[in-house]
């Protein structure tokens, strides 16, 4: 893994500029990207990451210091079982939602959707719960859904609806841990949206109940039905120790996505922690390397970490280039679309390069083998080979003996034939059909017929 410390490029002389150059020499000559994204590259929006010495997990021990303890266990799934862990819970979310609508999408979106636009983009999988990248026009949803107009939705069919219509190319950023854009619910699992008057009442720190099941408890009350269990509404996020209700059709996608051959994947402001991303890096690493071996293209096949953070021990064989820095400063110093004739240009370079450094062993036992005098030959045998042009052929009498001389003319066309002439004579030669042969006794009698008629008849004298 070679490492790119952007502080260090306005020095002259490092190494980063050259280990850069290559960077953006993969990113253009790459077709099919992956991108894997985290918490960091929303920094500069406004949404704080996890685990930074800034990041929300010091933020919510300083806040609730007599509550939490680790910041994990505010997203942890057990947390429900605690009634002040459930209205601290509540009131982050309400808080982080505000963020999230007050937040503008990064230059980092910004990349990823130019991938996307020119063709290079096979998916994004965000750890991010933000949905800015939907902000920025990457359809997050797996399916395109007719527009009902009703708001809530049951999961039954939403799931039906999948099943039926099922584009794996229709998702162009995949949510792995879900959005703050719907809420649903503990019970029915309706979704519906995260209104601003939700958010309130999410910030006072009281779980707002589902309006689905409400409406349901006040039906039964009138027909004098038994009441049951109202839900309330969460966020529709995964949390730590919960399973992924989209999980297995997310699964799909990925392998779908693994055997179309990426030939490029860039990670970018994650810090390799959650051991589903680790290993999902991993895998898409090894096809990345794999499609390498595949290509002609020059650069492809490399997998590129952008972070602030190096990455942990063990991964010195999984990432190709480290670059350590902001992420809008790094994507802004790849370009995606370069020019063709440049690259060219780098191509033919490189190319010539190599050939000159073939051609250096001939020329030290062969000086006369050098590309220039090849090219360029020197002026006396261009005129030499000038007069040979012009010069008149020999007559045949003074290279061949008279006798072959007349029998060629004696052929009317003074040629040999042709190789392919002689050939096809040959092979009708041997393929001439011999006469069958006669039984003795019949060969005997007209041996003896022909003797009959070659005596003269008897004259009287």
């Amino acid at each position: 893994m070679q490492r790119l410390i952007l502080s260090e490029l306005e020095e002259s002389g490092s190494e980063t500029a050259s280990r850069l150059a290559k960077v953006q020499r993969a990113v253009q000559a790459s077709q099919r990207c992956l991108v894997i994204t985290g918490a960091g590259i929303s920094v500069s929006s406004g949404i704080p990451d996890f685990r930074s010495p800034d990041g929300l997990f010091q933020q919510l021990k300083q806040k609730y210091p007599s509550s939490v303890t680790n910041g994990r266990d505010l997203f942890d799934a057990t947390l429900f079982h605690d009634a002040s862990m459930v209205n601290v819970f509540y009131s982050f979310m309400g808080e982080l939602r505000t963020l999230i609508d007050q937040a503008t999408c990064t230059p980092t979106h910004a990349f990823i959707k130019q991938l996307d636009e020119h063709g290079k983009l096979l998916r994004c999988y965000t750890q991010n719960i933000d949905s800015l990248e939907k902000r920025v026009g990457l359809e997050t949803a797996f399916v395109q859904c007719e527009d009902t107009g009703d708001k809530t939705d049951s999961t039954d069919s939403v799931s039906k609806r999948r099943k039926q219509a099922m584009d794996k190319k229709f998702t162009r950023a995949v949510q792995l841990h879900g959005d703050l854009d719907t809420l649903i619910c503990t019970i029915c699992h309706t979704r519906c949206p995260f209104s601003h008057k939700l958010a309130q009442e999410f910030r006072e720190g009281t779980p707002p109940p589902c309006p689905r099941c409400k409406e349901v408890e006040e039906i039964r009350g009138i027909v004098g039905k038994r009441s049951q269990t109202t839900g309330v509404l969460r966020p529709d996020i995964v949390l730590y120790n919960e399973m992924h209700p989209q999980g297995e059709l997310i699964g799909s996608l990925n392998e779908y996505d693994l055997k179309r051959r990426p030939d490029l994947l860039i990670v970018i402001g994650t810090s390799l922690k959650i051991p589903g991303i680790k290993r999902m890096i991993r895998e898409m690493s090894r096809c990345v390397h794999d499609s390498a071996q595949r290509t002609q293209r020059a650069g492809a096949g490399k997998v590129i970490f952008i972070n602030r953070d190096e990455p942990p021990r063990g991964w010195n064989d999984v990432f190709d280039y480290f670059i350590e820095g902001d992420a809008d400063q790094a994507v802004s110093l790849l370009p995606i679309h370069g020019d063709k004739l440049a690259l060219h240009d780098e191509s033919s370079s490189s190319s010539a390069e190599s050939t000159q450094d073939a051609m250096s062993i001939p020329r030290i036992c062969n000086p006369a083998m050098s590309i220039d005098r090849i090219c360029n030959p020197p002026v006396d045998r261009v005129l030499e080979a000038k007069a040979t042009a012009k010069r008149p052929s020999k007559p045949l009498s003074s290279i061949l003996p008279p006798a072959r001389v007349s029998g060629l003319r004696k052929r009317g066309s003074g040629k040999t034939p042709s190789r392919k002439i002689t050939s096809m004579m040959k092979v009708v030669k041997s393929t001439t059909v011999a006469k069958p042969k006669l039984p003795d006794a019949l060969r005997r009698s007209q041996r003896t017929r022909q003797q009959a008629s070659n005596i003269s008849p008897l004259v009287p004298s």
